[in-house]
């Protein structure tokens, strides 16, 4: 982010931040925002195995349609059970 685009933007804000401190440190990656951290654990997610509507309640997203309405369960045992598998991968990753 260039400091013209982010004038409005507080330094203390998770990609403001990315971008100031931590994008330096990274050297040969591409740009990046947050939201790309969210975009990679929910593909993790899905490919550790975690059915598509616990992925998507890990990232506190809305499911949508008539499945949205009518199910209530909150699939917390669930969340946590998925969130640990990443957490592992991420652990032997030395992340």
């Amino acid at each position: 982010m260039s400091k013209a685009t982010t004038t409005h933007i507080h330094l203390g804000t998770l990609n403001a931040a990315a971008s100031a401190r931590l994008r330096p440190t990274l050297v040969g990656t591409g740009p990046f925002c947050i939201h790309d951290l969210r975009r990679t654990s929910r593909t993790q997610l899905e490919a550790l195995g975690t059915a598509s509507v616990v992925a998507e309640r890990c990232l506190n997203h809305r499911v949508s349609g008539i499945s949205g309405i009518c199910n209530r369960h909150d699939y917390l045992d669930e969340r946590k059970e998925a969130l640990q598998r990443w957490a592992d991968v991420l652990e032997q990753l030395g992340a």
